[in-house]
């Protein structure tokens, strides 16, 4: 059961998986054999997630923050480091990416300020290696799309079967609009669609029929949405596809 990375957050509903999570553990290479991902709800007691993740005896803590899940997190981390303050604690997300921090963020060990797929696996292989930054505050650069791991293959049968499968196919916004975070990553980078094509095979082959596009703008390459769109009209059965813009 012991665990030297949990990977966790509150999710907002229990049909919602964290394609974030998903990155981070796809990307932890050597370190992926002694890590786990666990997901909670918004409306868990905190506390029974504390005791959920104190059972995997974790080093490191890695916790996604959101805005609906923002107040949650900010608890889990002051009981955390209250009832068992040699876990060192990683929050990472949007709420955490960008200052000020509208909740208190203070007791993490360490916040990663932008995309954490590569820089959170370094981090832990320096704590565990004993190495452990001083700097607090990590400021992550943005990743090359093409250059990391994807995360498809780590939904689960059970997520495929009761949750909804979430996937991108570009990250950042060409857009500047003053009330969305997203705004903050201008530069728009794109996974190579015949790359992402294939992932999106895998996961139909295994069943999955609602895949949800969390992509800020869609058809902002139209070869790309069209390849995308034939992809399902050439599918032989019934299907959904939900797309949603963050």
């Amino acid at each position: 059961m012991q665990k030297n990375i949990l990977l966790t957050t509150f999710n907002a509903r229990y049909t919602h998986t964290s394609i974030a999570l998903r990155y981070l553990y796809a990307n932890l290479k050597e370190l992926q054999e002694t890590s786990h991902i666990l997901e909670f709800v918004i409306n868990s007691q905190v506390v029974d997630a504390l005791e959920e993740i104190l059972r995997y005896e974790p080093k490191i803590v890695g916790i996604g923050a959101y805005i609906w899940n923002a107040l949650d997190v900010s608890e889990l981390i002051s009981l955390i480091k209250k009832v068992a303050p040699h876990i060192i604690v990683v929050v990472g997300g949007p709420e955490a990416s960008h200052l000020p921090h509208r909740v208190d963020f203070s007791k993490a060990d360490y916040i990663i300020q932008g995309e954490g797929d590569i820089v959170f696996y370094e981090l832990c292989q320096a704590i565990l290696s004993n190495n452990a930054p001083l700097e607090r505050m990590i400021k992550a650069p943005m990743v090359d799309m093409n250059a990391i791991e994807l995360p498809y293959a780590y939904y689960t049968d059970h997520d495929i079967k009761n949750r909804y499968c979430y996937v991108e196919v570009s990250r950042g916004c060409p857009f500047t609009c003053e009330f969305c975070l997203s705004s903050a990553d201008k530069k728009v980078r794109d996974i190579a669609i015949e790359r992402f094509l294939h992932e999106l095979e895998q996961l139909w082959q295994r069943g999955v029929r609602n895949f949800k596009f969390i992509d800020r703008t869609f058809n902002l390459s139209i070869e790309n949405a069209t390849k995308l769109l034939d992809f399902f009209l050439a599918k032989k059965e019934e299907y959904f596809v939900h797309f949603e813009v963050i």
